[in-house]
């Protein structure tokens, strides 16, 4: 691991710690949803967006009753319990942190599907689960906590049934290289979040079809998460000062004021075209 790089124990705090902040920001006592959401003709709110983004994936993954599912960074569980809840499907989350875990399996039996979901403490780069697992691997913005995307597109693979589907929601760099305002703009919006680095659509495409993918698509989503982008943005604002102090404040709260930086430069970056949202789809050919 790189001198500078951000150790999964960092990304477990990360998420440890600011669970009551996006419980407040994402209302996540209705949706259980830790993501940027959907937006589109359909959608009226943010609600409505975080819940369209888990049907949109669905329709993609070609998710139906019976199907196994890898919730790849499972987070608290919000995917994993609509796909249980909406699809019938088994759902088997991982994720790097015990806390997310145990508030899965809460929330999953309030829900009413504790048999059709499990929640594990698992590094979704290093699953352990059998070859030919699942049917559907899903990761809704997790790929980008990854920094080996080759290693992860082939335990991806690994894992998948001869037929299977990868579907895959997340933010990607514009380009590979970056002039030093522009990076130093991706770096405070992406450190803030725990996040090392993005790679580009390309790059990333090119590992799936190293691993053995095929039939890899590509949609760029990032006008249909515009309006959350905005609403982060926006929430970040008047809070940018307060952030200033509360980086000296000793670690938690140092985790909390890096957020609201990140939460404000992420919009930034956004609109001046540094990055972009993807949604990608692909395929393991079954046996001839």
């Amino acid at each position: 691991m790189a001198a500078n790089s951000i150790s999964p124990a960092a990304i477990v705090r990360y998420y440890d710690v600011l669970e009551p902040d996006y419980r407040y920001m994402w209302n996540l006592g209705r949706n259980v949803a830790m993501h940027f959401g959907y937006w589109d003709a359909a959608t009226r709110s943010l609600p409505g967006a975080l819940e369209r983004e888990n049907a949109v994936l669905a329709e993609l993954a070609r998710v139906h009753r019976g199907t196994r599912v890898l919730d790849a960074g499972c987070g608290i569980g919000g995917s994993a319990i609509y796909l249980a809840r909406h699809h019938g499907c088994r759902v088997t989350g991982v994720t790097l942190s015990a806390r997310q875990v145990r508030t899965a399996q809460r929330l999953a039996r309030r829900a009413g599907v504790a048999g059709g979901t499990e929640f594990l403490c698992r590094d979704f780069q290093q699953t352990g689960f059998p070859d030919g697992a699942f049917d559907v691997v899903w990761a809704l913005e997790s790929v980008c906590h990854a920094p080996d995307k080759a290693r992860l597109s082939r335990e991806f693979f690994r894992v998948l049934a001869p037929g299977g589907r990868l579907v895959v929601a997340d933010g990607f760099a514009a380009r590979a290289h970056f002039a030093p305002a522009d990076r130093a703009l991706m770096d405070r919006w992406l450190r803030g979040w725990c996040v090392e680095s993005l790679a580009t659509l390309e790059e990333f495409t090119r590992a799936l079809g190293a691993a053995g993918f095929v039939g890899v698509q590509v949609r760029d989503a990032t006008p249909n998460v515009l309006p959350s982008s905005r609403h982060l943005y926006r929430w970040s604002r008047p809070l940018l000062g307060l952030a200033a102090v509360l980086r000296w404040c000793g670690p938690n709260l140092r985790t909390r004021a890096l957020n609201i930086v990140a939460a404000h430069g992420q919009y930034l970056a956004l609109t001046r075209g540094l990055w972009r949202y993807g949604l990608i789809v692909a395929s393991k050919l079954p046996p001839e």
